[in-house]
């Protein structure tokens, strides 16, 4: 079996593991708070949770999955959603996500190419001072900066500003492994070779440096999904949108165990579909991973 096919079949069994931790880890938090333990809850509201998530029931934690199929709102009030609502609001954040994802690799092609420039000049401590400034600011600071400004704007400027936030991190992170790994294959045998041979180095870099990168900058793409998908959470309850990670957020804030079970199962279904999407683009791109597939 080759190793694509490997990885692939590693995520996949995440799916269902995920789904059972979260089934059993949101069935065993409390009902109420240590502010909240003034406030009795009532045998009816306890019957509605335990009802919610089929406990005691054979087969439980399939309770949740037989409410959404059954088209069924999720959830213990008119809180709750559908699964045609929450497929909506998952469009909703994974087009902000990909807006913000070709931002980050418009990021990383700049921060990589300045940071390339500025290593043999005075400017070397920006290539380290930069990255250390985009991991140390969490993403809502810039997202509260900018809240008050996109409220009172159009209609889609919240989206935008949303991508942009959560795409700096993501970007310099990506910047920052294709630079080093430009480093080491520029200063590689084949690379003046091929200036030897009068190749310009335009075309050096397009034709044979930046084919030998992609396989690091792939390998980086699923930790990038994760910190866009995760960023559109604080960024998505920032401004206000209506999507998936405002769905979430609240979900867990009222205790709607039964959408938090399966929104957290779709998140990381989602995760599989692009880490198995990488693999295809890799088969594409890379000859060793063909090479290794035969």
């Amino acid at each position: 079996m080759s190793p694509a096919l490997l990885r692939i079949g590693r995520q996949l069994v995440l799916v269902p593991i995920v789904a059972l931790a979260s089934y059993f880890l949101m069935a065993a938090l409390p009902l109420t708070t240590e502010d909240e333990s003034k406030r009795q809850v009532s045998p009816e509201v306890l019957a509605s949770y335990r009802k919610d998530l089929g406990l005691g029931q054979p087969l439980g934690f399939l309770r949740p999955w037989q409410k959404l199929f059954a088209g069924q709102r999720l959830g213990t009030s008119a809180q709750g959603v559908t699964g045609d609502e929450l497929l909506l609001k998952l469009s909703g954040s994974v087009g902000v996500g990909l807006v913000a994802l070709v931002l980050a690799l418009g990021w990383a092609l700049a921060f990589a190419l300045l940071r390339a420039r500025w290593r043999r000049g005075r400017l070397s401590v920006l290539g380290d001072a930069i990255p250390a400034v985009a991991f140390g600011t969490p993403v809502f600071i810039p997202a509260l900066l900018l809240a008050p400004a996109v409220v009172e704007r159009g209609h889609l400027l919240p989206e935008l500003c949303a991508a942009l936030v959560i795409s700096v991190w993501p970007g310099i992170f990506l910047g920052t492994l294709v630079a080093d790994a430009l480093e080491t294959e520029l200063a590689r045998d084949y690379v003046r070779t091929a200036l030897s041979k009068g190749l310009p180095p335009r075309a050096v870099l397009w034709r044979h440096v930046l084919p030998n990168v992609l396989p690091a900058l792939l390998d980086a793409v699923g930790p990038v999904a994760t910190a866009l998908l995760a960023g559109s959470f604080a960024a998505e309850r920032v401004f206000g949108l209506p999507y998936f990670g405002q769905l979430y957020v609240l979900a867990v804030l009222q205790k709607q165990v039964a959408v938090v079970v399966v929104a957290t199962t779709v998140f990381a279904s989602l995760l599989v579909v692009v880490g198995m999407a990488v693999e295809f683009v890799r088969l594409l791109v890379d000859p060793r991973a063909r090479e290794a597939r035969t």
